[in-house]
Order: structure tokens, then C-alpha cells, then sequence
């Protein structure tokens, strides 16, 4: 008579148990030095991605039970947008009732903080031991529009990241949703573009070490249409105090809000100085300069008076159909002709890389902004490159400082700026307040396609956000700024649309990323004023 297996100890049938909830072989050592050999050769650094984690069964039923009974919350901020649920450790804290409804979840979750599971993902990794009271797990699903920006997971004691996937099926790579890794130039600063891009599929597993200053990665936006990216995703940690293995942490790395911070700062350009005094009037000659370029109605004694006002009142106005209609429509056929030719128009994921042509290349780092810009060389044989130095040229005279003045009642000292181009599925800038402790006064001239309805619902991204900066210190972007209670004011792109805000020390500002389904890129000249005496 064979022994009964009620003999065996209680942590081996445990151990047995539990590798069950696997797919086979995972242990096995021969599966685990292919593993870490892969994991060690891979660039831009140690990852991977394993197929069919996990037993299907279960998978499918875990999916069933989130899509039952998790409830999902939308949240959007400047980084991200993505639905989620609370921590997976919180389950335990759930009625009997609610925790009945739940058990192959209950029973995933304690696979992957298993023992043996995180014992296998230190070794193939070799990122050395791993916490076993320290675990983070929860579950986003991301939909239409969903997005995960540029950020290395450097927060606290994060040792190694991953996902666990559980799409529609079928997902194709054209849905978008893929898990997207960037090399970097030198530490902390990634490059503009990625190198391996992961898409989803079923009961894939992937993870990656957290590397301070670089482990850079973003999740692509998800374009396809009533499909769902479901995953669970989490951290294994350092061992915390009184485990095995710990160590006192030192500063690991740049908090993620200085890291976006940083690079600004080092790009700031200094300011050009105006070499005249300003003159308390528009000349003769500034009106038929002024006539050339902007609405005829901007140059009428009643509406600069209203102007004013209400910037006096409220330190912000929007101008409307602010260049000459002639103008305008030249701006609007080559920036449409652009949009088209590069196949920003049709709701699809462009390629990286697109649009850089004429004097316009990629601005970055994505660790805090991403857009074309205009270079200052002149190229003729390129349509937008043309119109956009020729206006960026206009906003620089002392003709558009005087009126400037008048409309503001304040006195420019100097300016800086940049033509930009934000292309849909690809560009933003971040929450900032990169300034010396003193108002700037901020001119955008906004030239987004004529499609104002979409871009004044916000649904597609691309407005400006001016917030009021938070007290407390938090170095995580994925939770920095989740709530509108800081929202000082939300500027839609706009079709030929001047804004004037006066931006005083403290507030911070960001352009929402242009959503890969936005009817194009929004384009805009962004200037910042001096008035330092």
C-alpha cells in the first residue's frame, strides 16, 4: 500500500499546493537558469516576460470575479489615466460575505506572495533577498484613453516591479496598451523614444528590476474601442526592518518629482532683455504691424479696454480668433496637411518618431515632457516650419510687447519661448513650477485643428492646467495631484486662440497628454514674460 499523503509535512503540501497554481515546470531549475540568463542579457535593463503564469483555470476565474464584484475607479492626472481598484492586501479586511465572493482572487494573490513564487523571482532576477511582509498588489483595467507616462518606479523600497495581464481577447498590438522601456541618455535622464515595447496578452507575466534613474518605462495608451486591458500589477520590496536581508536604505535615488523638476531647470533658456523703454502707447506705426498679423477688433480702444478688465479681474483671458482670419487659414491647411501626412488624424497609434522633419525634432526628457519643437534655423521648404518662425519672429518685436502692456497693464522686461508641436499618442509636459520665486506672465498662442468642440471637451487632452502647488512632499507622480481641488484654471487647446495668465510663484502648470485619438496635434507658440524689475 502506497504511503498516504496525509504523512507528508504540512509546508511541503503547502509548497506542492501552491506551485499548482502555476504553470508547470516554473521551478524546475532548468527553466530558472534560462530565465536569469535571458533577464541578465536584456536591455535597456533586466527584465522579462514569461507566457501562461498561470493555471488558466483560475486566471479565468479571478477575471469573472474582478469584471463581478471589484468596483473601479477612474482617475486621471497629469502622469496617468487609468481605472482602479484598492490594494489586493485589503481583501483581508473584507465581511466574511464579501470575501466568499473572491476566492480565486484570494487564492492568486497568495500564490504570487508566496514564499516560493518570490524566493523564484529573487533568483532569477538576482536583485538579491526580497521582503516577505512588504508586497504591494492591485488591479487597473485600462480602457479607451488610458495611459501610464514616462517614470522608473523609484518610490520608497520598490525592488521589482510587474504586471500580470489578463486583456480581451483577442488583443492585437494596434489596441495599444503595451508596456513600453526606454534607455537613457545618462542616469535620470531616459531617451525621448523606447526600445521594447511589450503588448499585452493573456496570462502574460511580466516584471523588471527597479533601478534608480533607470528603470524608465510607460504604459502606451489604449485606442482600441470597447476592449479592456485588465492586469495586476505590484512590487516586491527590500526587506523591511527585522527581516532577513535588511539593510538601512540610504537615498536610493532622485524623488520622482525632482526628476522631473531637474531637467527643466537645467533647460531653462535665459531670458532675452528688451534693450528699449516701453513706450505707454501703440505708435501709427505699431497699428499697421499689429493690422498685419492679429483680428482687427484687438486693435479697437473699447475691446483693449475690456481686455484689460477682465485680466486686471481675474489675471487670465483667452482671446479669441486672435489672427487675422487670412492668416489663419494658412496656419490651419499646412498644419492640417502636416497632421494628415504624418496619420495623426485617424484615432491610430502613430510611430515614435513622427513628425520630425524640417527644423523640428523631439524635445525632451519624458521623464518630464515630450513635444516637437522649432528649431531657430530657417527652412524654407518646409510649410509649418516656415509660418511658425515667422510668428514666433511677431511675438518677440516690441510692437507685441506694447500692445501686450496695454491689454495687461504690466511691463514685460524680457521673453522666451518656443513653437511646439504635441502629437497625438505621444507628447505632454508634466506638473512643474521651474521658476525663481516670482509672477511670470505666460502667452500661448494656440493653433489645435478646427474640430474646437472635441478639444474644448477636455475628453482628448491637450488643455493647459494651472494648479496650485501642494504643501505636502509626496515623491510619487503616479499619486501626485489626483484630486481637481488645486485647479486654478483649465485652458482647452483652441483654434487660433491667444491666452494671457499671469502665473505667480506657487503654481504649477502642465499641458494634459494629446490623447492618440485627438482629431490632431495641437499646436501652439508658448512664451514666458519677464517682469522683474
Amino acid at each position: 500500500m502506497a504511503p498516504s499523503s496525509t504523512g507528508e509535512p504540512q509546508a511541503k503540501r503547502q509548497k506542492v499546493c501552491i506551485q499548482d497554481k502555476f504553470r508547470p515546470g516554473l521551478f524546475d531549475k532548468s527553466f530558472r537558469d534560462m530565465l536569469r540568463n535571458s533577464i541578465q542579457s536584456s536591455k535597456p535593463y533586466p527584465h522579462c516576460k514569461v507566457s501562461n503564469l498561470i493555471d488558466q483555470d483560475l486566471l479565468r476565474r479571478v477575471q469573472q470575479e474582478i469584471y463581478k464584484h471589484l468596483h473601479f475607479t477612474t482617475k486621471e492626472t497629469d502622469i496617468y489615466k487609468v481605472n482602479q481598484t484598492g490594494d489586493l492586501a485589503n481583501l483581508d479586511g473584507l465581511s466574511d460575505l464579501e470575501q466568499l465572493r473572491l476566492p480565486a482572487l484570494r487564492e492568486l494573490r497568495e500564490a504570487l506572495s508566496s514564499d516560493i513564487f518570490r524566493n523564484f523571482v529573487s533568483d532569477v532576477t538576482g536583485c538579491g533577498a526580497l521582503s516577505s511582509t512588504q508586497m504591494d498588489m492591485s488591479v487597473n483595467t485600462y480602457t479607451a484613453g488610458c495611459h501610464l507616462l514616462n517614470h522608473d518606479d523609484v518610490i520608497g523600497t520598490r525592488r521589482v516591479s510587474f504586471i500580470l495581464y489578463m486583456p480581451d481577447e483577442p488583443w492585437y498590438p494596434s489596441d495599444g496598451g503595451a508596456l513600453e522601456l526606454y534607455p537613457v541618455t545618462e542616469r535620470d535622464t531616459p531617451a525621448n523614444e523606447p526600445t521594447v515595447s511589450v503588448p499585452p496578452e493573456w496570462n502574460q507575466f511580466c516584471m523588471f528590476t527597479v533601478l534608480p534613474g533607470y528603470s524608465f518605462h510607460s504604459v502606451e495608451e489604449v485606442v482600441a474601442e470597447e476592449k479592456r486591458r485588465l492586469s495586476i500589477q505590484g512590487w516586491f520590496h527590500f526587506p523591511q526592518e527585522g527581516e532577513d536581508g535588511y539593510v538601512e536604505q540610504s537615498v536610493i535615488g532622485i524623488p520622482s518629482l525632482q526628476q522631473i523638476e531637474k531637467p527643466l531647470d537645467a533647460q531653462q533658456e535665459p531670458f532675452c532683455e528688451y534693450t528699449t523703454e516701453l513706450a505707454a502707447t501703440l505708435t501709427k506705426e505699431d497699428r499697421e504691424i499689429l493690422a498685419d498679423w492679429i483680428n482687427p477688433d484687438y486693435l479697437k480702444a473699447e475691446f483693449l479696454t475690456k481686455i484689460s478688465d477682465k485680466f486686471i479681474e481675474d489675471s487670465a483671458v483667452q482671446l479669441k480668433k486672435f489672427l487675422k482670419e487670412e492668416l489663419w487659414q494658412e496656419i490651419a491647411a499646412a498644419t492640417l496637411e502636416a497632421d494628415r501626412c504624418d496619420g495623426l488624424t485617424d484615432g491610430k497609434m502613430p510611430p515614435h518618431g513622427v513628425g520630425v522633419r524640417g527644423n523640428w525634432f523631439v524635445q525632451g526628457p519624458p521623464v518630464s515632457q515630450r513635444f516637437l519643437r522649432l528649431s531657430n534655423e530657417s527652412h524654407k521648404e518646409e510649410k509649418t516650419s516656415n509660418i511658425f518662425q515667422r510668428l514666433r519672429s511677431f511675438l518677440e518685436t516690441d510692437t507685441f510687447r506694447r500692445w501686450l502692456a496695454i491689454v495687461s497693464d504690466l511691463e514685460p522686461k524680457g521673453y522666451r519661448g518656443m513653437a511646439r508641436r504635441f502629437r497625438p499618442g505621444h507628447d505632454f509636459t508634466l506638473a512643474t513650477m521651474h521658476q525663481k520665486n516670482r509672477p511670470f506672465l505666460d502667452v500661448t498662442l494656440c493653433l489645435a485643428s478646427q474640430e474646437a468642440e472635441k478639444w474644448e471637451s477636455c475628453e482628448y487632452g491637450g488643455y493647459e492646467c494651472y494648479m496650485a502647488a501642494g504643501e505636502e512632499e509626496n515623491d510619487d507622480p503616479a499619486t501626485y495631484r489626483s484630486s481637481d481641488e488645486g485647479v486654478l484654471l483649465t485652458i482647452p487647446a483652441g483654434s487660433n486662440e491667444l491666452s494671457i495668465v499671469l502665473r505667480d510663484e506657487g503654481v504649477i502648470r502642465f499641458i494634459k497628454y494629446v490623447s492618440a485619438r485627438a482629431p490632431g496635434a495641437r499646436w501652439d507658440i508658448a512664451y514666458e514674460f519677464d517682469l522683474a524689475a
